[in-house]
């Protein structure tokens, strides 16, 4: 019995409601029980959450990888696209940067750097620039190619990727639709 000499009420409105004394043995049920988690509840939850960062990390990598990828190929695009303006006015593709700044600023046309714009352009008839290759390397370390030509057997937009610079910097090497 608790050695309490008040006895415990609690007074709910007017009538007063008696809550029992409790045993010395019913208190030490009640401190072992608030003790907290026991170390192999600790150590479940410690490898529940290594397992779910194992798993996310290489996901979460994947796809820095893939967005670095994406934001090259949306440059290149553009060049594409900035080129084919160009080559509408002018009948033909340009390798001038200046002039290609003008149409784009937004893109780094230099090629001095391995992540700018490299600018090919080639013949697909003696002297009539109608063909042009934009390469460029992504953050993530991936080559891509674009090639457009203009007129003839093979005109279109061909795509290329590779892990160097040579994979794509030739005109040879766009010539599918790799992505």
């Amino acid at each position: 019995m608790d050695n309490n000499p008040f006895p415990r009420f609690m007074f709910v409105g007017l009538w007063p409601i008696n809550l029992g004394a409790r045993t010395g043995q019913e208190n030490m049920r009640r401190q072992e029980s608030d003790g907290g988690f026991t170390l192999v509840e600790l150590m479940v939850v410690v490898l529940v959450i290594a397992i779910l960062i194992a798993i996310a990390v290489p996901t979460f990598l994947g796809a820095r990888q893939r967005a670095q990828d994406r934001t090259t190929q949306s440059n290149l695009v553009q060049a594409s696209k900035t080129q084919s303006t160009y080559a509408a006015d002018i009948d033909s593709f340009t390798d001038n940067v200046p002039a290609l700044v003008a149409e784009e600023p937004s893109l780094d046309w230099s090629g001095t750097d391995p992540e700018d714009i490299h600018v090919v352009v080639a013949d697909v008839q003696p002297g009539d620039n109608r063909q042009v290759l934009l390469y460029s390397r992504s953050n993530s370390g991936t080559w891509f190619g674009l090639r457009i030509v203009r007129q003839g057997a093979s005109a279109g937009r061909y795509t290329c990727a590779g892990a160097a610079e040579s994979n794509v910097d030739d005109m040879v090497d766009c010539s599918g639709q790799v992505w």
